[in-house]
């Protein structure tokens, strides 16, 4: 038997089922909490292994899992607080119901820390899916983007060359078209009448065809070469002309040491012809070889429109009177020049000015034929005697073998120091 206490008091009822039943829910709590350390702990670990292998979304995962980091600390914090409390209340012997209390408050902070760690969770793996959704997609975008990867491009590619193709021989088409629907128009009006000068016919046919085929297939817009500075035209024009008297005469005084040249006076300058004929000429074979057709042509390639031009250039006077197989590699290295002269500035009077010149000194001022062409009256007279190949015969001093010297040297003065522009 138990003694009765002082008083008369006994003393309170042990309970054991009570007792038992906070065992019980300790020793769960203690299980709960330490799985869900576990599992947090294996959380955070998937966690940093995903957010290793996602490249581009660790802004967006770290700071969510320092939240959940913090949460767990905060949790395991108040199981420990809680735990520590209980055990207060056991070794005190708090009633019944108070005991109820806290166990009913250990379950609410419980399911509390529990629901924002789910919700925690979730934004973590959301955050994931994202940023690693994000960088699965931007390489299928990226490959997308590629035109390689598209019919459309792929038969862009296919034809690519061919459609390049037309666009440059299509203009240059049109404009041989026009141009020769035009001088044959004009030529008809101009025998009508009784206009005998073919070269201003000529002329008008090259420049009405380039206007109408810029307008139509450039759509009005194209640097023909023509609209400079006039200060800058002239210095072109005048530096062409003093650049080709200076090689014509070279190759005059090469012709006179090597056979028996004689210069005497003419019936002076033929001014009328000059503008009838020589000036007329020289504008229309430059704007027929380096107009609009040799730099539509050099679009596809620089060395191609000067080849292709230059021969154009030397088969146009095939026909000529007096021609030789020198004359004709003259006439060739003569449009060789005139194109470089065009590439140092991509204006045409440079070019304009070198072939008035050359015309203008080798005719009219010092005696020779032009191509075949003799003027009507000149400053000087020559006679030579000696070979045609030499002297240049009746073709005029382009039929000499040292006019040849002479266009190589000009080439090289015209091309020398990276003065030619590139495309």
């Amino acid at each position: 038997m138990i003694a009765p206490l002082r008083g008369g008091r006994h003393p309170p009822p042990s309970h054991p089922l009570r007792h038992a039943r906070i065992d019980a829910q300790q020793r769960i709590e203690r299980e709960s909490s330490g799985a869900e350390e576990h599992e947090g702990e294996a959380d955070r670990q998937h966690g940093q292994r995903q957010l290793d292998s996602v490249k581009g979304g660790e802004e967006f995962v770290s700071p969510a899992l320092g939240v959940a980091e913090s949460i767990g600390e905060l949790h395991d914090e108040r199981g420990h607080e809680h735990r520590a409390s209980e055990e207060e209340r056991i070794e005190s012997r708090q009633k019944p119901g108070d005991q109820e209390d806290g166990a009913e408050q250990l379950g609410v902070r419980g399911g509390v820390a529990e629901e924002d760690g789910e919700a925690v969770r979730r934004h973590v793996l959301s955050e994931r899916r994202r940023a690693a959704g994000a960088e699965d997609l931007s390489p299928a975008v990226r490959q997308e983007d590629q035109p390689g990867r598209e019919p459309q491009h792929e038969c862009r590619d296919i034809n690519g060359p061919l459609f390049h193709l037309a666009r440059i021989l299509g203009p240059i088409l049109l404009l041989c078209a026009l141009y020769l629907a035009t001088v044959f128009a004009l030529g008809a009006l101009a025998a009508a009448v009784g206009w005998p000068y073919v070269k201003w016919i000529e002329l008008a046919g090259i420049v009405a065809a380039t206007a109408a085929t810029i307008e139509l297939a450039e759509g009005g817009r194209w640097p023909l070469g023509l609209a400079v500075v006039p200060r800058v035209a002239l210095a072109e024009l005048g530096g062409g002309i003093a650049f080709a008297g200076i090689l014509i005469v070279a190759g005059d005084r090469l012709i006179a040491l090597s056979a028996s040249v004689r210069h005497a006076r003419g019936g002076g300058f033929p001014w009328l012809e000059l503008v009838l004929v020589f000036l007329p000429a020289a504008l229309h074979e430059e704007l027929v070889f380096r107009g609009y057709a040799y730099q539509k042509l050099r679009t596809w390639s620089r060395g191609g429109a000067i080849t292709v031009t230059a021969c154009l250039f030397a088969a146009l006077h095939a026909g000529n009177s007096g021609v030789t197989p020198i004359a004709m590699v003259n006439l060739l290295l003569a449009g060789v020049l005139l194109a470089l002269a065009y590439e140092r500035r991509r204006h045409l009077w440079l070019p304009i000015g070198i072939h008035i010149g050359w015309n203008v000194v080798s005719g009219p001022i010092l005696g020779y034929g032009v191509s075949g062409y003799v003027a009507g009256a000149t400053v000087l007279t020559t006679g030579a005697a000696g070979p045609p190949w030499i002297t240049g015969g009746a073709f005029g001093i382009e039929g000499s073998a040292w006019m040849i010297v002479a266009e190589v040297v000009g080439i090289i003065a015209v091309a020398r120091k990276g003065m030619i522009r590139t495309i």
